[in-house]
C-alpha cells in the first residue's frame, strides 16, 4: 500500500445532514473535492471541535473505504475546507 498523505487546506463543497439524533448534531455524507470527484463517506470516525479565539471549528475523520480523509467546519464562516487526504490503514 502506498504510504502517502497530503495535509491541504481546499475548501470543499459538502453534503451533510443535521439531526439531534446524530451525535454532535451534523455528519457529511458526501463532499466534493476541487477537481469536481465526488466523495461518498462510508463512516465517520472522530468529530471534534478546535478553538480559534471565540471561533469553533469542527474537525470531521472520515473514510470512504479507500482513503481517509479530514474535513472541518468553519462555524464563523461555515465554509467546509480538506485538510488531509490520505491512505485508508484499518
Amino acid at each position: 500500500m502506498n504510504q502517502s498523505s497530503h495535509n491541504l487546506h481546499e475548501p470543499i463543497e459538502v453534503d451533510a445532514t443535521f439531526s439531534r439524533s446524530i451525535l454532535g448534531h451534523c455528519q457529511p455524507v458526501a463532499f466534493r473535492l476541487p477537481s469536481g470527484r465526488e466523495v461518498q463517506i462510508a463512516q465517520v470516525g472522530l468529530v471534534h471541535p478546535k478553538y480559534d479565539g471565540l471561533k469553533t471549528i469542527y474537525a470531521f475523520d472520515l473514510t470512504d473505504g479507500a482513503t481517509d480523509y479530514r474535513i472541518t467546519l468553519d462555524t464563523d464562516s461555515l465554509n467546509w475546507y480538506l485538510e488531509f487526504e490520505g491512505d485508508h490503514y484499518e
